[in-house]
């Protein structure tokens, strides 16, 4: 898969003073094992990330054992993971994220995407 926004994931652990030694393995862990999936359907993520859940169109990674959370959207044809917000567990259960990130809205209309190499 294709991680877009790599760089959410070093602000998230730049950001942590106590712990971002442990942030950063943790997220680049998970960075690792999505760059190297190939999921069709949530289905086959689960099967990589078995603790994952799906909130509308977004999906909760739990990262670190739980320590922190993912908030993604995955493209299945295009093989894109779009990182959205990292967050412990406060600013989680604030439950914010939901409306901020449009979980239950409809998608936003824009371009298409390029069809890649391999694509049909």
């Amino acid at each position: 898969m294709r991680i877009i926004k790599r760089q959410r994931l070093q602000e998230f652990w730049e950001s942590r003073i106590a712990d971002s030694e442990v942030a950063e393995k943790r997220l680049m862990i998970w960075f690792e094992s999505a760059k190297r999936a190939r999921w069709s359907n949530f289905a086959e993520l689960k099967q990589t990330f078995g603790t994952a859940d799906a909130v509308g169109d977004c999906i909760i990674f739990d990262v670190g054992n739980n320590l922190y959370r993912l908030i993604g959207r995955v493209n299945y044809r295009y093989g894109i993971v779009y990182v959205l917000k990292i967050m412990d567990h406060k600013e989680y259960d604030k439950g914010r994220w939901i409306e901020e990130y449009g979980c239950y809205k409809p998608r936003p209309k824009g371009k298409r995407q390029p069809k890649r190499k391999g694509d049909i």
